[in-house]
């Protein structure tokens, strides 16, 4: 069984249209219908939209999970030989980064954008200590509401 078959055993099973799905998850619902009727595998965000709306592992829709288990950010898109990296860089910004800045207060905008800024600016080195740091923080500062919030973003 692929994942078109999958999904469209879900949707039965929690007795969804492909309709409300594409309204809820924002998906053509051509590019579903065509997913489940030709069995084929659906792109990572798609699958991670589809995924929180139905509150299912987006390991059972997508086999090729972009990102390492237990951590909440994807990984990149395919960009096909670098033709699509542009396409690839506005959507995953649209999909995932933008949503994820729509969380903040207005008023903490100035700050994202400097902390933004100032990582862009940080060596390899700098930036895999900022990395480590932030696990180490994770490990006994996650605020529940705001990792439930993130997992939310479709």
């Amino acid at each position: 069984m692929g994942y078109g078959k999958k999904l469209k055993a879900i949707l039965d099973e929690q007795n969804i249209t492909v309709k409300e799905l594409a309204r809820q998850s924002k998906i053509a619902p051509t590019t579903l219908y065509s997913i489940i009727s030709r069995d084929t595998a659906i792109r990572y965000d798609y699958a991670l939209r589809v995924a929180n709306i139905l509150n299912v592992p987006v390991g059972s829709l997508c086999g090729d999970i972009p990102y390492e288990e237990g951590t909440t950010e994807p990984g990149l898109l395919s960009n096909f030989g670098g033709l699509a990296t542009e396409l690839n860089k506005k959507t995953y910004f649209s999909n995932r980064t933008l949503e994820i800045a729509r969380k903040f207060n207005y008023e903490e905008f100035p700050m994202l954008d400097k902390l933004i800024a100032e990582f862009y600016v940080l060596d390899d080195e700098a930036r895999n200590e900022v990395f480590q740091f932030l696990k180490m923080k994770h490990e006994t500062h996650i605020d529940p509401e705001r990792e439930k919030n993130l997992k939310d973003i479709k």
